[in-house]
């Protein structure tokens, strides 16, 4: 696929956009994701973090960022990339409510993975016409981790998932994610029509 973050912008109003949300706990990489993707043409919602009890990193997101990408029919998408704190859990729920699509960022590695996976599908099930959902595993895991983690999804009766292994800062594997995610909208459409 040809995508690229700089197309010429058109006049759209931005209800027409379609739009992907990226949400995960915080420090999962959803910023860089976006940036990924969408180059340093984005609005960035990064303040110096002062909860450093919660994560050591220097900066962390307050509001939603966006970032645009241009497919390779000319069709514009808007990423919008969430905190990860609960205290901001308004504009993740603000963000799912208008997003055709939702990247949920994990790290499997961690203990808490399954239990923030699982309530933030229950926050995708429950916007108003619930974003297709992909799973991202942000961190390396062995193969029987992903596979382990994947049945304790459908075992909590979230059926089959996609779950992708990706590096966030690699702009291919954001583009792969991106595909199949476009993917199963395309599929999702048809059945609809």
């Amino acid at each position: 696929m040809n995508h690229t973050a700089n197309a010429p912008h058109t006049n759209d109003a931005l209800t027409n956009v379609p739009r992907i949300a990226l949400v995960g706990p915080m420090g999962i990489g959803k910023t860089t994701a976006v940036r990924t993707l969408c180059g340093d043409d984005m609005a960035s919602s990064d303040v110096r973090n002062l909860d450093q009890q919660a994560h050591t990193k220097e900066f962390t997101t307050v509001g939603a960022e966006f970032g645009d990408i241009y497919l390779e029919d000319g069709e514009r998408v808007q990423l919008c990339g969430c905190p990860g704190q609960e205290r901001f859990d308004f504009v993740r729920q603000w963000v799912l409510s208008v997003s055709m699509g939702v990247f949920i960022m994990v790290d499997i590695n961690d203990p808490d993975a399954l239990a923030q996976a699982l309530q933030l599908l229950g926050e995708v099930a429950a916007a108003p016409n619930a974003p297709i959902a992909i799973l991202l595993s942000a961190r390396p895991a062995a193969p029987a981790q992903i596979e382990a983690f994947a049945a304790a999804l459908f075992n909590a009766g979230h059926g089959v998932l996609p779950l992708l292994e990706i590096d966030v800062r690699q702009r291919a594997d954001m583009l792969g994610a991106l595909g199949v995610l476009v993917s199963m909208l395309s599929l999702q459409n048809e059945v609809a029509a």
